[in-house]
């Protein structure tokens, strides 16, 4: 019986949502607009005393594009938050045609290597569009929605 509740500890455990990045993704590199390379770690330090409200998208993705209306709203409602947004698409020269078409403000960067980096792998990057609310010290609160919802407030 020890045996079984030991397994489901772990289990248990192992469902948890992360509350920190792992170092891997901490230092994976990102491209901002101008395409210089920034870590992650730069992008959270940069953002030091304030809530970070991220979202993972693609701009080619019709689910994504549906979310930023909510992304919008949310913007006008918490003004106390930055904004980040990570981009998967399929490359650099895409992301920036799609830029064209977002309205919410922020702070954008591409992800290079997407869900094969650490950074995707850490995150379990498997659907889009995908939210995160991040402290002012850096550690993860909202790990994952997949929608513009109340618990990022």
């Amino acid at each position: 019986m020890k045996f079984f509740y030991i397994i489901l500890i772990v289990a248990l455990s192992s469902c948890a949502s992360p509350k920190l990045f792992t170092e891997a993704a901490l230092n994976e590199n990102l491209l901002t607009l101008d395409r210089d390379s920034i870590t992650l770690k730069q992008v959270l330090e940069k953002n030091k005393g304030k809530k970070i409200f991220a979202q993972i998208f693609a701009s080619y993705c019709p689910v994504s594009q549906d979310s930023f209306d909510d992304v919008l709203q949310f913007q006008k409602e918490n003004p106390e938050f930055s904004f980040l947004f990570l981009s998967v698409d399929h490359s650099y020269y895409d992301w920036k045609r799609g830029l064209e078409y977002i309205k919410p403000k922020g702070q954008f960067y591409y992800i290079p290597e997407k869900g094969e980096g650490s950074l995707g792998k850490f995150l379990k990057l498997k659907g889009i569009p995908r939210f995160m609310k991040i402290d002012e010290n850096g550690n993860i609160e909202v790990f994952k929605t997949s929608k513009v919802s109340d618990q990022l407030k």
